[in-house]
């Protein structure tokens, strides 16, 4: 499916479906204020599509119903008109002069969160290190190496789909998630910005994941309409991505191009920094530097002192925020992060294992 712009959605013959109460849209949840939500990256994404959809199978409407037959009739008598639009295939004329805009929310802005913006595609820029240092290992190199790397996409394919249900006690204004959750503390925040509702009335629960390898750390739109279908309704909702929905439009990850550096000796001896130059990655949504994990490899292993990251998008279907399944663990440690509330826990249990198995069985 190309990238297209939406010019109606009709849900009248969906309302007409025994069992169906609701159809939800982009307009609907824009009069609560919850059209968009923030991503773990500083980002923000559509929670449903608003004016064009980027990628096949993303969310476009949102049928409650009293059972999961009636939502599926339902689903199929939602009619939307669209208007085909220019695509980015080729991430690397992404940036190209003549590109079309992949998001217009972010159009003419030269700043966001992750640094300046030289392009309406341009969504991430990251150096550090030394630069002098680099320049003068790769002048007195014997040798350097320069090669394009390119790290195809992968489907995490967990055995489970991801799935919720959201409950709202309007009593005592709380609402609790069960879920397959991999980050139940991000699942808690993001619903809490979005829903105006205090952290402390948040309970989510994850008892069982059924797999996930960073499919399941991020908000996907099904959760929020979940829960802002049982806060309208007062009644528990459940929400379950099929396989093929999964399979099309869940979180990706990886699909890399890097162009890499190298300086070392005739006998092969690295002497300078691997040094990635740029990086392109087939993106529009949760992102988070697309590059950096495998800069993060090469930095460790080769004590890079100058990585600039640079990212461009293209319309192709979502990726996580971050995937760390299978990369290694040196990765992850060659530069300190802040510590969030899981591995805060973890810090917390590790330092006083001994004292709590004393003290509490």
């Amino acid at each position: 499916m190309r990238m297209r712009a939406v010019k109606s959605i009709n849900g009248d013959e969906a309302l007409k479906v025994p069992g169906v109460l609701a159809v939800i849209t982009a307009e609907t949840l824009k009069t609560v204020n919850l059209a968009w939500m923030p991503t773990l990256a500083g980002d923000v994404q559509m929670v449903l599509a608003d004016g064009k959809v980027l990628f096949q199978n993303q969310e476009v409407a949102f049928v409650v119903a009293t059972d999961r037959y009636a939502a599926d009739d339902g689903i199929n008598k939602v009619v939307v008109e669209y208007e085909p639009l220019p695509v980015v295939i080729d991430p690397f004329k992404a940036m190209d002069t003549d590109a079309p805009v992949l998001r217009e929310d972010l159009a003419g802005k030269t700043t966001g969160a992750h640094g300046p913006r030289k392009h309406h595609n341009h969504i991430f820029e990251w150096t550090v290190g030394d630069k002098d240092l680099t320049d003068a290992a790769f002048r007195k190199a014997e040798v350097t190496i320069k090669e394009m790397i390119s790290y195809h996409r992968t489907h995490p394919s967990p055995l489970e789909t991801c799935q919720c249900v959201c409950s709202f006690d309007k009593i005592r204004g709380e609402l609790t998630i069960w879920g397959t959750f991999q980050a139940p503390h991000v699942i808690r925040t993001v619903v809490a910005l979005i829903a105006k509702i205090p952290e402390h009335k948040i309970h989510v629960i994850s008892p069982d994941i059924g797999g996930g390898f960073g499919n399941k750390v991020g908000a996907y739109p099904g959760y929020i309409c979940a829960a802002v279908a049982s806060i309208v309704t007062g009644k528990p909702v459940k929400w379950v991505e099929d396989r093929i929905e999964n399979l099309t439009a869940t979180s990706f990850a990886r699909d890399y191009h890097m162009t890499t550096e190298i300086a070392s000796t005739k006998e092969g001896k690295v002497t300078g920094p691997a040094r990635p130059r740029a990086g392109r990655s087939r993106r529009v949504r949760r992102l988070r530097r697309p590059v950096e994990m495998a800069g993060r490899l090469l930095q460790h292993r080769h004590r890079v002192v100058r990585f600039p990251d640079r990212a461009s998008c293209r319309s192709t279907a979502s990726t996580p925020t971050r995937r760390r399944a299978a990369s290694p663990i040196a990765a992850r440690s060659a530069s300190p992060r802040r510590p969030t509330a899981s591995s805060a826990r973890w810090i917390f249990w590790r330092r006083n294992s001994a004292w709590i198995r004393r003290n509490c069985g």
